[in-house]
């Protein structure tokens, strides 16, 4: 059984706080929401924070409602939030469909669309534990100088497997960054 490494769990009240706190902690720091993606690739060593910053509770991530520009959606709102809304499957069936594609329903319950939408490439050879991946000499995703799906490549050739990302990109929608400045 794979076990997570020992981490910090940093729990901020607001997303003020986070963007401080993931500024603070620097590249050794990590955001997680639902952790569907972020937790299982810590056990098999892929990402290696020595700090988790919590965005799960944050209210300001949270909410799907009609503005004047069109419809805003938290990131922190899960999967199956998006896919169940009335508004978003009346407008925005397509989203929707997406939404309530993605793995199993308690993945859908814990994800985050933020996360769907920002989630890690995919690879048969870089989603393997520590130890498989250092027999085999590493990839170029991590650790490595070679991409093993093409070794002839000069590049990585790990696939996004966003299901909500490229229906958002047909649909126009604008993704609101923050960090401690603003």
């Amino acid at each position: 059984m794979l076990r997570l490494p020992e981490f910090n769990y940093v729990r901020p009240r607001s997303l003020r706080e986070a963007t401080k706190a993931l500024a603070a902690l620097g590249p050794e720091a990590m955001a997680v929401a639902g952790g569907t993606d972020v937790y299982p690739k810590m056990k098999r060593g892929q990402f290696t924070p020595r700090h988790l910053v919590s965005l799960r509770g944050l209210r300001e991530l949270k909410g799907i409602r009609q503005t004047k520009d069109g419809l805003w959606i938290g990131a922190g709102e899960s999967l199956t939030a998006v896919s169940r809304h009335r508004v978003i499957a009346k407008r925005l069936p397509a989203l929707a469909h997406a939404a309530g594609s993605v793995s199993t329903p308690q993945l859908r319950n814990m994800g985050t669309i933020g996360g769907n939408v920002l989630v890690d490439t995919r690879c048969n050879y870089y989603d393997q534990t520590f130890f498989w991946r250092q027999a085999v000499g590493f990839c170029m995703k991590k650790d490595g100088q070679i991409c093993l799906v093409a070794p002839g490549s000069e590049k990585c050739l790990a696939i996004a497997s966003s299901d909500t990302a490229p229906v958002l990109v047909s649909l126009g929608a604008v993704a609101v960054l923050v960090n401690k400045q603003g």
